[in-house]
């Protein structure tokens, strides 16, 4: 099952904005850090509300190009 990524400026805003769109938990997950993306594959990314506000950019862009790249491993 291919999963879907919230970049979102903390977890619960990740977890309020999937009961919004009726997202199952079981079909998502937040990244706390770049450590949680080394061994996901195949997941779609989705930057939704705050993300990259409450961090300094290098480190939002680092973790979305990590994101980028990882969630296409296994992808067809």
């Amino acid at each position: 099952m291919t999963k879907i990524c919230l970049l979102a400026g903390n977890e619960q805003e990740a977890i309020n904005y999937a009961k919004l769109q009726n997202i199952p938990r079981e079909a998502w997950f937040y990244p706390r850090d770049e450590k949680d993306l080394l061994f996901r594959t195949n997941f779609y990314t989705l930057v939704v509300g705050s993300a990259g506000m409450n961090t300094p950019s290098s480190i939002f862009e680092r973790i979305y190009s990590l994101a980028l790249i990882r969630g296409k491993i296994g992808r067809i």
